[in-house]
């Protein structure tokens, strides 16, 4: 009879090597714990950064990542500030400061946002400041002088859908409409869905406000713009705010959050969490 050759005998299977070192993800601390305090109170911001992208609410507003300024973003936060002091003086005197003035406010602030900024390694902060003045000298000169404060940097708070919303108007002219300022590299072509969901949040919680509204937005092409574009809330618009806002509060609770690699603003130039979805989520986010 021939010899039988004994099966190899093989190791338990939590003893096997892997054929390639194993992943171990390293999990984000969810907050199921603390489910019921996650959106208790939403603003129009939190709502869009959620639906734009559920795992950059989660490192922004859940975990309270640091997150690095851009250029664009201490541009935009240096002219905020500059135009909001001459908002506030025309409230008080009904007239707008000197230009020269305003510009020199705008360069104390920009000199402010340089160190805390991070530039990308072809964006030069002093040509950045100049383009910034510019811009100042465009909005003062062509819009500053059409616009009749009413309120300035309002803090307003109500409750849409069963939500608690809050936000912050910049301007609130004399008629009721709310006026915004922001730059963009671009001409935009109207207003996007996201500021009008803004302005219908706006239009509820804001006393006085009338549902009309204006968006100007200083263009840093090589030639400066101002592109003005009126809206008006509409139904469907102050809908949208009375269904969304529920729904994304239940999504901030549900401790589930993942990337949206298709967004427009997902790129490394664009999130500054870009690292720590890669190491989350995997995959790679583009440059």
């Amino acid at each position: 009879m021939a010899a039988v050759t004994p099966l190899p005998q093989l190791a338990p299977p939590e003893a096997r090597p892997l054929p390639l070192k194993a992943y171990e993800p390293q999990p984000l601390v969810r907050a199921q714990r603390f489910a019921s305090e996650l959106g208790q109170v939403l603003s129009p911001t939190q709502a869009r950064t959620f639906l734009d992208c559920s795992a950059k609410w989660w490192f922004r507003y859940g975990l309270h990542l640091p997150e690095p300024k851009t250029s664009s973003l201490s541009l935009g936060s240096a002219l905020h500030r500059a135009l909001e002091v001459n908002s506030r003086e025309k409230l008080a005197t009904g007239e707008d400061l000197e230009t020269s003035g305003v510009v020199a406010l705008f360069r104390d602030a920009w000199l402010d946002q340089v160190p805390e900024t991070e530039f990308r390694g072809d964006e030069d902060p002093k040509a950045l400041g100049r383009i910034g003045e510019e811009l100042v000298r465009k909005y003062m000169d062509e819009a500053a002088p059409l616009v009749q404060p009413a309120a300035v940097e309002l803090e307003v708070a109500g409750e849409i859908g069963g939500v608690q919303v809050c936000g912050r108007v910049d301007l609130l002219d004399a008629e009721g409409r709310i006026v915004d300022v922001k730059t963009a590299a671009r001409k935009p072509n109207g207003v996007s869905p996201a500021y009008a969901f803004q302005l219908a949040t706006y239009r509820q919680i804001t006393p006085g406000a009338s549902g009309e509204a204006r968006l100007d937005t200083l263009v840093k092409t090589k030639t400066i713009q101002l592109v003005s574009h009126s809206y008006t809330v509409s139904e469907g618009d102050l809908r949208s705010t009375v269904v969304l806002f529920p729904l994304v509060q239940e999504g901030m609770r549900s401790g589930l959050y993942y990337p949206n690699r298709n967004s427009f603003t997902c790129s490394r130039r664009n999130c500054a969490f870009w690292a720590k979805c890669e190491a989350e989520y995997g995959g790679a986010v583009e440059a």
